[in-house]
């Protein structure tokens, strides 16, 4: 359920956007185990942005588990680096930053989401 904001000062084209949000959906599954459906991109233009920087992405990710602040730190930067070579954006214009919660905070169709690790089970008795 991690949701990236993804902002700009000027719109990304559609292939940009779709490749960005496939590079997340990426970086995130690989280093965390969860699963694609999890993840949602949203990507926001207008943005006057702080420090000079030409895009931002804030995400709110799952913590606990098997979730510890070297992986966090770890997925942050993967995430800056996959972003800034999709869209060409070199790495010190870009803003990363991930902020952890539990996941009983979160809810995915209607039902409190997993704690990091127990996805499988989770999906298959709510999807059952």
């Amino acid at each position: 359920m991690p949701v990236y904001n993804v902002a700009t000062r000027r719109p990304l084209s559609y292939e940009l956007r779709k490749e960005t949000a496939r590079c997340i959906t990426d970086v995130h599954c690989g280093l965390t185990g969860a699963p694609s459906e999890f993840v949602n991109v949203i990507f926001m233009h207008g943005h006057k942005l702080k420090n000079g920087n030409a895009l931002s992405v804030i995400c709110n990710v799952r913590s606990g588990g098997n979730r510890n602040a070297e992986l966090t730190e770890h997925l942050r930067l993967r995430i800056l680096e996959g972003i800034a070579s999709v869209t060409g954006i070199e790495t010190n214009r870009i803003e990363a930053r991930l902020q952890g919660f539990p996941a009983s905070w979160a809810m995915e169709g209607g039902e409190i989401l997993p704690e990091p690790g127990e996805e499988e089970a989770w999906l298959s008795r709510t999807h059952a």
